[in-house]
């Protein structure tokens, strides 16, 4: 008789004695696919979610997302395969994707590629765990991410200034470039006197218009000069490219009026003290590509100033302090003078005075020191000071230009 004869009489006997057909045995082998379970004694640990981190953000790039966890463990002999859930909140009430059996890597690490791409702007949690089809390991633990949609600043397109223009106070306008994914955006305008970054010489940070265009202005910037300007958007994170380059120049500055014809003032009479007086004389002009330093006169000012009773009546819109201080001033060194205000000839400062430092002529000369001798000027606060303002007057986009104003 032959296994298989004595496998059909074993089958014929069970059938004759209990009228229904014997169960087959369950295996106590436990690489049986058949083995029943849980086997006692076999310990399962939990992976651990690695990708996407715990609290991570994921940039939705169009493409399915794929899990990485490290593997688990196991005391038994099955083979460990994972299980991985994805859920719309950390009690997995809503289970929106499972995979029930993810083959285990043998490198120490398993990864999972979703069937399509998650949608933006959500939080979801997964977890996994570990079987071997008798075991159950336990749970790893929740690890929570977003989708997010990618960060996107556009370019800046620049609209204007274009070209020659007829003021040098130009308006920047720019049409605004598309930004989505992030709330933070601002444009970087730059302003340079040639076309190369080195040349820059101002960069204003500006918010982008609500009106689909973001404009802005330096102010007054010198006359008859070419300026180039560009833009570029950021987050602080993510920047867009620089828009084209483009040109400017600003217009002509204006014919000076005449010079006004001077009306006499009456002068305050001085205080019985006599003004100080200097020994005369002019200082030699500098050697080549030198300047002279500033001579300190504050006390000769603070002493002219105390011959008038009122500082203020005297020097607001009047020439009665101005005079007399330019005249004391000049006996110590003739290279003090009048200063045109900003540069524009015909319009004489009230407060401010010029000292020459160059070579050369001093009419008209922009070599010069300005110095401020009335610190809140027009006001019931007026006092004297010396306060140098030429680096101040040259950033607001201005110079000085020294001037007799036809007296000397």
């Amino acid at each position: 008789m032959n296994r298989w004869q004595s496998v059909g009489i074993a089958l014929f006997v069970c059938v004759a004695l209990t009228g229904l057909a014997c169960e087959r045995s369950k295996s106590s082998n436990p690489l049986s696919p058949d083995i029943a379970g849980p086997i006692p004694g076999v310990a399962i640990s939990a992976p651990t979610p690695v990708d996407p981190p715990q609290g991570g953000q994921v940039v939705n790039g169009g493409t399915p997302l794929t899990f990485i966890a490290e593997n688990p463990t196991t005391t038994g002999q099955r083979a460990l395969y994972l299980q991985l859930e994805l859920a719309a909140d950390a009690n997995f009430q809503q289970v929106l994707h499972r995979a029930d059996r993810v083959e285990m890597s043998t490198n120490g690490r398993t990864s999972y590629r979703m069937p399509e791409p998650l949608g933006s702007g959500f939080t979801y949690y997964w977890r996994m765990r570990a079987l071997d089809g008798a075991n159950t390991g336990p749970y790893s633990y929740t690890s929570r991410f977003s989708v997010v949609d990618p960060v996107l600043i556009e370019a800046p397109t620049p609209v204007e200034p274009l070209g020659n223009l007829t003021t040098n106070r130009p308006t920047f306008r720019v049409r605004n470039g598309r930004i989505a994914g992030t709330a933070g955006a601002y444009y970087r305008f730059e302003l340079a006197t040639a076309p190369d970054p080195s040349a820059t010489v101002a960069v204003v940070t500006v918010t982008p218009g609500s009106n689909g265009e973001t404009s802005m202005s330096l102010g007054d910037l010198p006359y008859d000069r070419t300026f180039y300007w560009r833009v570029y958007g950021s987050d602080g994170t993510t920047q867009s490219a620089y828009s084209a380059v483009v040109s400017f120049r600003t217009g002509p500055a204006p014919a000076p009026p005449p010079p006004p014809i001077p009306t006499p003032t009456p002068i305050p009479t001085p205080t019985p003290s006599p003004l100080p007086g200097g020994p005369g004389g002019r200082t030699p002009d500098p050697g080549p590509g030198q300047r002279l330093p500033l001579p300190d006169m504050f006390a000769v000012v603070r002493q002219v100033a105390a011959t008038f009773p009122s500082l203020n009546d005297a020097s607001c819109g009047t020439w009665a302090f101005m005079d007399r201080l330019v005249d004391t001033l000049r006996t110590y060194d003739t290279r003090w003078g009048y200063n045109w205000k900003r540069g524009n000839v015909g319009d004489p400062s009230n407060d401010v005075v010029a000292y020459h430092w160059g070579a050369g002529a001093d009419e008209g000369s922009i070599d010069v020191y300005l110095i401020d001798v009335i610190g809140a000027h027009c006001t019931a606060g007026a006092s004297p000071t010396f306060t140098d303002v030429t680096a101040a007057t040259y950033s607001a986009g201005g110079v000085g230009r020294w001037t007799g104003r036809g007296r000397f």
